[in-house]
């Protein structure tokens, strides 16, 4: 059997109909000299060829290996999916390749940062969807700064507002839109299920999305009624338990909300069960919001309105930051990016807003 011969980065020029050094300035992240239709054109004719570049002769002359480790707090988080996804879309063209790294604490981040620096990769993403800022101590990263590696931080609560690649979600507007949406479709009696605020150390998100809440039920001098306010522990278990300790209050009172803003979509999968066996029907006896859009939240009866986080929107961002430090011939003059990204509503059937699809209705 014949061996495939070699694409060579002239094979790569002659398909894309540019120059060697056009190339060479689009592999090595140098675009701002060479047109979108051009840089297109090389990406394409890459991808065609499946030009891989030297990386040994590569990191010999650059002295660098074209590796980029990606630090995430658990592999099973189904968030940091198209975050990693994104990451991977950016870098692969350009001839990267990334070092996943699990790294649920700060002792075992620091390990992996030294097994990776031993490995020369030439940067780093670290993602968290944990906690509050004393949680994560930050000597670590300052030390990374230090000895100019190139990283961004995305949605990771620091100890101090340090001058650093940072990346974040808005969890207070998330809150805070979501409680106003359901005032301007004339709620005044509003719940919520939140995140577990009495975790050592806190949810920065549970904290952030139910401040957002309140902020907005005491802007319209809305009455907060403190046995409405309850910690679903950010799971489905809890969810369901929240929901029943609600409809407890709601037959002993007499009283009840006509909606609930639920912190994430697990606990609203739990509080949707509770009210179906209690015969509480979702909009029509309480409308509900919550945060988080899996793929089936467009699909369920009643279909969710949901915020969706900012993930391939923060993954494309970090890329690119972190790209602009490699290709930079000093790390440490780039200017800081502290970046703070928007969740994005999603209007559905759940919060009353949209009527059930006529399709759907019964013919009775």
């Amino acid at each position: 059997m014949m061996r495939r011969k070699s694409v060579t980065i002239r094979d790569v020029a002659q398909l894309a109909q540019v120059s060697i050094s056009t190339v060479s300035q689009v592999l090595n992240g140098n675009n701002q000299y060479v047109g979108e239709a051009k840089r297109d054109r090389v990406l394409a004719a890459v991808q065609a060829l499946q030009y891989r570049p030297n990386a040994i002769a590569r990191s010999m002359v650059k002295r660098r290996t074209a590796t980029v480790g990606i630090m995430i707090t658990s592999v099973m988080g189904n968030l940091f999916i198209p975050i990693v996804e994104c990451i991977q879309e950016v870098l692969h063209p350009l001839g990267y390749n990334i070092i996943l790294a699990s790294t649920p604490d700060v002792e075992s981040e620091i390990q992996a940062i030294e097994t990776l620096k031993a490995q020369q990769v030439d940067g780093f993403i670290f993602m968290s969807f944990r906690s509050s800022r004393s949680q994560y101590r930050s000597d670590h990263l300052l030390h990374l700064k230090e000895e100019e590696i190139p990283f961004v931080v995305i949605n990771r609560p620091l100890e101090k507002d340090y001058d650093l690649n940072q990346i974040q979600f808005n969890e207070w507007e998330t809150g805070y839109l979501a409680t106003k949406h359901l005032i301007n479709l004339g709620h005044t009696s509003i719940a919520t299920i939140g995140g577990p605020l009495d975790h050592v150390p806190p949810w920065r998100s549970a904290m952030e999305r139910q401040r957002g809440w309140l902020e907005a039920l005491k802007e319209q001098d809305l009455e907060v009624v403190p046995e409405w306010i309850c910690d679903g522990r950010y799971s489905y278990e809890g969810g369901y338990k929240a929901a029943q300790q609600l409809l407890k209050h709601w037959e002993k009172e007499q009283r009840r909300p006509t909606a609930i803003f639920v912190a994430n979509e697990h606990m609203a999968l739990g509080a949707l069960r509770a009210f179906y066996y209690h015969g509480v029907r979702v909009p029509h006896d309480i409308a509900l919001v919550t945060v988080g859009d899996p793929a089936y939240a467009a699909h369920m009866f009643p279909a969710l309105t949901t915020f969706s986080h900012p993930l391939k929107e923060a993954g494309h961002i970090a890329t690119h930051i972190l790209l602009d430090q490699l290709h930079s011939s000093d790390t440490l003059s780039t200017s800081i990016q502290n970046i703070v990204l928007s969740y994005q509503m999603h209007i559905r059937e759940s919060c009353g807003a949209i009527p059930e699809p006529i399709e759907f209705r019964s013919n009775a």
